[in-house]
């Protein structure tokens, strides 16, 4: 068929070149046209009509030729939603193979559970008539291990209905597996509300106060520590006098009887009992100090030494011995003035900086205090001295 296409093409070619030739030699014209533009328009006319020709014969001969020519959109329509098949099928099928391979993993994992259980029955079956043969007397331990061996019977069923159970309880599994992912990070991402023997607040009863007065004073100082726990996320899950913290019975009395005891000013101070996270209540106990001198002037609470070649910049030990005087302004009974217990010029804090930029060798930094101090002179006025 191709063959005879390309002969008659040829043919036809021939003619065409062939009525062009005579045309143009004995310069006939067509719709009044020249000579010369006549021969082409014969000319193109032809290859016009060999085109023509060569689709319309390859069209009726040839199955594909229609096909490419009248439905290429349709096939490639249905090509590309072959292709989107293919691609949906695939991640199905990869997803399919990925769930049960993690399904294998469990039926292999309680297959040798349950292989382990008997393998451990057929070995107490064997001792159990091995018991039967060697000792007929002793009727108490073959009971027993008749018990085993019934306990062991009872698991192996439980764990052949385990293995058929775990086909389907894959996705609950991993869904149990993500919510004690979750409840795990929000345990670890939990923040301590308060520390151990943190002093949470302090007050000063001043001294010739009644019982009922001093009653009174502490019961509005405990409630000022709660509303101080309670901004701080300290919860009581149940109702209870007081929002956020706890108070043993008798701590209340019990302080009262020791502050009508003392002949002067007293320091009242609320202790958290132990770490706290938020949303529980912190365990809180009262400590009674009297108002004595406890630091005179020029004494030193804390030192640090300080080498200006190290890595280590002033500003940080020097807010090291700011917390270690703390520590021992408040185990000295000291109160709390706004949560400080030590107050150091913010003019020396800059001082000490700049005068450091001069140091090339190894200093002591101290932090002394300022005037005498008593318990309720809160907080402690300090300064610093940087000795070479």
């Amino acid at each position: 068929m191709y063959g005879f296409t390309l002969i008659l093409i040829l043919v036809i070619a021939y003619i065409g070149d062939r009525l062009g030739m005579n045309v143009g030699r004995k310069k006939l014209t067509l719709f009044g046209l020249r000579p010369k533009y006549t021969s082409i328009l014969v000319t193109i006319v032809t290859g016009v009509f060999i085109a023509s020709a060569s689709i319309g014969i390859l069209t009726i001969a040839s199955q594909d030729v229609r096909t490419a020519l009248f439905k290429m959109k349709e096939i490639q329509d249905e090509l590309f939603a072959l292709q989107t098949n293919y691609y949906a099928m695939k991640s199905q099928r990869d997803s399919a193979q990925k769930e049960l391979l993690e399904a294998e993993s469990r039926i292999s994992e309680a297959v040798t559970n349950y292989e382990h259980v008997i393998a451990a029955l057929v070995e107490a079956e064997k001792q159990v008539e091995l018991q039967r043969q060697s000792i007929q007397s002793n009727e108490e331990t073959i009971e027993k291990m008749d018990e085993e061996v019934i306990k062991l019977q009872q698991q192996a069923i439980f764990l052949e209905r385990e293995v058929s159970e775990l086909l389907a309880k894959t996705d609950q599994l991993r869904s149990d597996y993500e919510l004690v992912s979750t409840a795990f990070g929000q345990i670890r991402g939990a923040n301590i509300a308060f520390n151990a023997s943190e002093v949470i607040l302090t007050t000063v009863l001043k001294k010739g106060l009644s019982r009922e007065e001093i009653r009174k004073a502490l019961e509005r100082f405990i409630h000022e520590v709660d509303e101080v726990a309670y901004r701080r996320s300290a919860r009581v899950s149940e109702p209870q006098p007081y929002r956020a913290i706890f108070l043993q019975s008798g701590v209340l009395e019990f302080a009262v009887e020791d502050i009508l005891m003392n002949d002067g000013d007293v320091i009242v101070r609320a202790v958290s009992e132990s770490n706290t996270i938020p949303g529980v209540p912190v365990r809180v106990y009262l400590e009674n100090y009297p108002d004595q001198m406890v630091f005179s002037k020029g004494t030193v609470l804390s030192t640090s030494l300080w080498d200006p070649k190290s890595d280590l910049e002033i500003e940080r030990v020097i807010l090291q011995i700011l917390s270690d005087a703390k520590g021992v302004a408040l185990e000295a009974g000291m109160a709390l003035s706004q949560g400080a217990a030590v107050l150091l010029p913010g003019e020396d804090f800059l001082n000490s900086i700049t005068a450091s930029h001069g140091f090339e060798t190894q200093v002591e930094i101290r932090l002394v205090v300022a005037k005498d101090t008593w318990r309720s002179n809160s907080p402690v006025q300090v300064y610093l001295e940087i000795i070479p």
